[in-house]
C-alpha cells in the first residue's frame, strides 16, 4: 500500500461510554470499506479495554483491518466520572491531533505502544460535544481536513436541537444565549442552562412526532450537571463543522429522518450520514459476536440459564439507567424491585452510574428473592442478545435503543432528559414497541401533557403502574409490542446489506471526503 493511497480517518468520541461505544463500530465498518483505510481511534485509559474488546468484536479474530485500526489513550485516569473524564480528554486532544496532522506517529499512553506514521489525515469525525477540539483543529489545520460531528440520537432529537423553530427545534441557539449574557453580563454557562431548561407550555411539532408541550421533553427534575452549556457546544460544533453522522437510519426514524436530512442539505449546505444502528456485524443473530461475551462471569452465565430453565424464553426483563442518569427519589428503586418481586418477574438490574444508591437491604432482597440479580457492571450486547431477555427497562439512551431493536426486545421506557422523551413517544406511539412510564416523572413531568394524560406522580400510583405494565408485558399487548420490535429488527438487518441506507451513507462519505486527493 503506498503513501499515496492511504486514507486516514481519525475519531474523538468524549469518554462517556454510550457515547464511545458507537465509535468503535464506526471505526470498524471505515476500515472494512477497503485496505487502503487506517483508523485512529482516540480514547482515555478508563475505557481503553473496553474499546478494544468493541473494535475487536468488528471482525473476525486475526482480521487484517483490525491492524488498521489504531487505539490511542490520551490519558491514564483514576477518576470514572464522566463530567471528570471529558474535560481531561479535551486537555489532551490538541496534541496529539498536531502529531497526526503532521503525519507522525503516536504513542498510547496506556500501554506505551507506538503506531507508525501515517502520512495523511483525510478526515476527522469529533463527538458533538467537542467544540474546543474542533476549535483546535481549526485553528491548525483550517479547512484542509473535513471534520464533521457525530452523535448518536434519533433523528427527532437533531431537529430539535439544530434545527429551526418551524421544524421544532430551539433556533438559532447560541445566538439567544449571546444575547442574554450580553444584556445581563452573567456567566455563559448559567445563561446556557436557563436557556436550555426555560419552558413556556409552547406547542412543539416535529416532523414525525405526535405534538408535544416543550415542558415535555424534561420529565424528571434535571440532575446537576453542565448540560446546558454541553448543548450550546453540540449547537456551535454543528454549525462549525462540514457535516453529521448520526447513528440513526430511515428504517427507524422515517419522517423525521428525511427532515432533518433536508435541513441539513438545503439550509445548512451541509452533509449528513445516517449510519446506524452502529453494532458488530452479525449482532442480534449470534451472542458470540459480542465483545461483552468474553467478559461475562460464571455468575452472570449461571442466573441467565436459570431464569431460562424457570421462566423461559423472553422471560426477563433488563434494567439499566446507563452510565450518567438516575432517578431522583431513591423509594422509586425500591418500589420498582417489590413490584418485579410480586410479580414474579425474573430481572437483572444494571446500576452502573456513579450516581446510583442501593442500599444493603435493597441488594440483600435483591439476592435473596430467588429471581433477581444486581450488578454494577453488565454485558449489556450479551444479555439484550440472549434468549431469556424479553424486556428492556430504559432511560432511553439511544445507543441501548438500537441494541435493544438489533435483538428484536421491546422495551420499557423511563425518560429523563434530552432526546429521551423524544424516543419514548417515538417508541410508544409511532412503532408500537414499548410502554412509557408516566408515574415516575417528577417536576416538569408532572404537567398535563399534550396527549391528554396527567401524572400523578405519586408512590401509589407509579406502584399501580408498574404492575399494570409488567402484566401486559405478559399479555397480548405485550405480544403485540414484540411482534413489532421482530419486525424493525429485521428492517435494521437490512440498512447494512448491499444497497442498505447505512452501507451507502458510508461509501457517499468515502467519496465526498475520504477520497479527495489531499
Amino acid at each position: 500500500m503506498s503513501a499515496e493511497s492511504i486514507r486516514h480517518i481519525l475519531l474523538f468520541p468524549l469518554p462517556a461510554y454510550g457515547h464511545t461505544r458507537p465509535m468503535c463500530a464506526l471505526a470498524g465498518r471505515f476500515a472494512g470499506q477497503g485496505t487502503n483505510i487506517v483508523v485512529t481511534l482516540l480514547t482515555g485509559s478508563t475505557w481503553l479495554q473496553n474499546v478494544e474488546a468493541d473494535v475487536g468484536a468488528q471482525f473476525p479474530t486475526g482480521h487484517e483491518a483490525l491492524k488498521r485500526i489504531r487505539i490511542v489513550s490520551l490519558f491514564d485516569a483514576t477518576d470514572p466520572r464522566v463530567f471528570t473524564a471529558i474535560p481531561t480528554a479535551i486537555q489532551h486532544f490538541p496534541a496529539a491531533y498536531e502529531t497526526l496532522f503532521h503525519g507522525k506517529s503516536i504513542t498510547c499512553t496506556s500501554t506505551q505502544k507506538t503506531f507508525p506514521a501515517v502520512p495523511r489525515l483525510s478526515a476527522l469525525i469529533l463527538d458533538v460535544f467537542a467544540i474546543a477540539s474542533l476549535q483546535a483543529a481549526r485553528a491548525l489545520s483550517g479547512t484542509t481536513v473535513p471534520i464533521l460531528a457525530f452523535v448518536s440520537a434519533p433523528a427527532a432529537a437533531l431537529i430539535r436541537m439544530f434545527c429551526a423553530e418551524n421544524l421544532g427545534g430551539r433556533g438559532d441557539f447560541g445566538k439567544i444565549i449571546d444575547a442574554e449574557v450580553e444584556r445581563s453580563g452573567r456567566p455563559v454557562e448559567e445563561v446556557s442552562d436557563e436557556v436550555y431548561q426555560f419552558t413556556n407550555g409552547t406547542i412543539v411539532r416535529i416532523p414525525g412526532l405526535p405534538p408535544m408541550y416543550d415542558y415535555e421533553h424534561t420529565p424528571q427534575t434535571l440532575m446537576k450537571s453542565p448540560i446546558g452549556i454541553m448543548n450550546r457546544f453540540a449547537y456551535d460544533l454543528v454549525m462549525g463543522t462540514d457535516g453529521v453522522f448520526a447513528s440513526t437510519t430511515p428504517a427507524y426514524d422515517g419522517e423525521s429522518f428525511f427532515a432533518f436530512e433536508s435541513f441539513m442539505r438545503d439550509t445548512l449546505k451541509k452533509s449528513f450520514y445516517g449510519v446506524g444502528p452502529l453494532l458488530p456485524p452479525g449482532y442480534g443473530n449470534d451472542t458470540s459476536v459480542s465483545s461483552d461475551a468474553r467478559q461475562v462471569n460464571s455468575e452472570i452465565i449461571l442466573f441467565l440459564e436459570n431464569v431460562k430453565a424457570k421462566f423461559g424464553e423472553r422471560s426477563m426483563l433488563y434494567i439499566s439507567f446507563g452510565t450518567i442518569f438516575w432517578p431522583e427519589k431513591s423509594h422509586q428503586i425500591e418500589d420498582l424491585v417489590d413490584t418485579l418481586i410480586q410479580q414474579q418477574f425474573p430481572f437483572f438490574f444494571c446500576h452502573a452510574t456513579p450516581q446510583a444508591v442501593l442500599s444493603q437491604e435493597l441488594l440483600q432482597k435483591i439476592e435473596s428473592c430467588g429471581i433477581g440479580m444486581a450488578s454494577a457492571w453488565a454485558p449489556q450486547h450479551f444479555i439484550l442478545t440472549n434468549p431469556v431477555t424479553g424486556w428492556f427497562l430504559t432511560h432511553c439512551g439511544f445507543g441501548g435503543i438500537n441494541e435493544a431493536l438489533a435483538a428484536g426486545v421491546p422495551l420499557i421506557c423511563w425518560p429523563f432528559a434530552g432526546d429521551q422523551s423524544i424516543s419514548a413517544v417515538h417508541l410508544t406511539t409511532n412503532l408500537n414497541i414499548a410502554f412509557n412510564l408516566m408515574e415516575v416523572r417528577t417536576s416538569n413531568g408532572l404537567r398535563p401533557l399534550f396527549d391528554g394524560t396527567t401524572p400523578s406522580g405519586t408512590r401509589e400510583a407509579m406502584r399501580a403502574e408498574l404492575a399494570r405494565v409488567f402484566e401486559d408485558c405478559r399479555g397480548e399487548v405485550g405480544e403485540e409490542k414484540r411482534k413489532n420490535a421482530r419486525e424493525m429488527k429485521g428492517e435494521l438487518m437490512g440498512v447494512w446489506g448491499e444497497g442498505g441506507s447505512s452501507e451507502e451513507a458510508i461509501q457517499a462519505f468515502l467519496r465526498d471526503y475520504a477520497s479527495r486527493a489531499q
